[in-house]
């Protein structure tokens, strides 16, 4: 008898053990599980925000466009005809009696022909000096600016004056000491951002 209650406690004892031991499988295996869902639900979540909407589209804003020769004419800034071309490369001056570069138009015309603005713009400086002679200076605006000397002493601009294309700016002369042996001549120069350019990107030679 005491055997059977020996054999009969000690079944009991595995029996409750293997039960325990099934609780906390159980347990861990649940707690395995939601551990899994979560994580997986935060991933999605995660995947769902990188994912882009159309809500706030990027814009990329317009560049202004650039100038360009067909947008910026010159008139003929003198009733003449061209006396001596732009050249970077030395020419002949016959005042001078040597070669230099000569970076301007020069346009023969008889003294005290008058002398246009080529385009809408503002005095920004009028000078005499020996070499240049009386000079004019007109700022067009977009680093764009046109210089006239060898003007006569009388003007009719002042620095500030407002101008429009085809204004009288001043008279034909020869005070220009540099270019005296070319007889009256207007030389004419165009300067962009401070650098000086032919002026033909701006002029229609053939048609006048």
């Amino acid at each position: 008898m005491n055997n059977q209650k020996k054999v009969k406690t000690t079944r009991e004892l595995w029996f409750y053990i293997a039960l325990g031991i099934c609780l906390v499988a159980l347990i861990l295996s649940a707690t395995l599980y939601f551990s899994i869902k979560d994580s997986k639900t935060n991933n999605l979540g995660d995947l769902v925000t990188d994912i882009p909407t159309t809500e706030d589209p990027v814009v990329t804003p317009d560049e202004p466009e650039a100038p360009t020769v067909s947008q910026i004419l010159f008139i003929m800034p003198v009733n003449g005809s061209v006396l001596k071309e732009y050249s970077e490369v030395p020419v002949f001056n016959s005042t001078l009696n040597r070669y230099s570069a000569h970076m301007a138009l020069d346009f023969s015309a008889s003294a005290g022909s008058p002398v246009y603005a080529v385009l809408d713009g503002e005095v920004v400086d009028v000078t005499t000096s020996i070499t240049k002679g009386v000079t004019v200076k007109i700022d067009h605006g977009n680093g764009l600016v046109t210089v006239y000397n060898s003007l006569e002493d009388a003007l009719d601009v002042e620095v500030g004056t407002l101008v429009k294309t085809g204004d009288v700016i001043g008279r034909v002369g020869t005070t220009n000491r540099q270019e005296y042996s070319d007889g009256a001549h207007l030389h004419f120069e165009v300067y962009e951002n401070n650098e000086v350019i032919n002026p033909e990107k701006y002029l229609t030679l053939d048609e006048k």
